[in-house]
């Protein structure tokens, strides 16, 4: 493995924060902060949906995927991501807990795999593409509760 230096580590650290960004966007369904996430040229490739280019198709691609549950928790594990210059790649893998609109439990295991650009606004997706691992039925029989905002929680 080789020793990063400063920029690349700080390069890393701001991909792996847009990364986490991303999740909390879909864990908060805010579709507008989803697509800000994305470079002006940006694609994303979702399994089973047509490419959305750009941060607009993004967020619009967003809303028609989250409109099919009332209840989606994505969580971000494990990633790996390597800098070269303004460009990077990484790969990640997450988990989604979901309960349709029809009221049936679902999980999924898959991966992201990801090239960043860094632009003058900083680190954007310039390609993301979700894969599924695994998609399965989940019984979800407990209650859900909406996510806090941290305001929400400052005293």
């Amino acid at each position: 493995m080789a020793v990063l230096s400063g920029d690349d580590a700080a390069s890393e650290l701001a991909i792996r924060g847009l990364t986490a960004r991303f999740s909390d966007a879909v864990n908060r369904r805010a579709a507008d902060d989803i697509g800000a996430l994305f470079a002006r040229d940006g694609l994303w490739d979702v399994h089973g949906m047509p490419l959305a280019a750009g941060p607009e198709a993004a967020s619009k691609q967003f809303e028609e995927l989250i409109g099919h549950f009332d209840y989606l928790v994505q969580l971000l594990h494990s990633g790996v991501v390597d800098v070269d210059g303004s460009a990077a790649t990484a790969r990640w893998y997450i988990t989604e807990h979901c309960r349709d609109t029809d009221g049936s439990g679902s999980f999924f295991l898959g991966t992201y795999n990801d090239r960043h650009v860094l632009t003058e606004d900083g680190w954007r997706f310039a390609y993301r593409r979700f894969r599924f691992l695994y998609r399965g039925h989940d019984a979800l029989t407990g209650k859900f509760y909406a996510p806090e905002a941290l305001d929400d929680e400052a005293g």
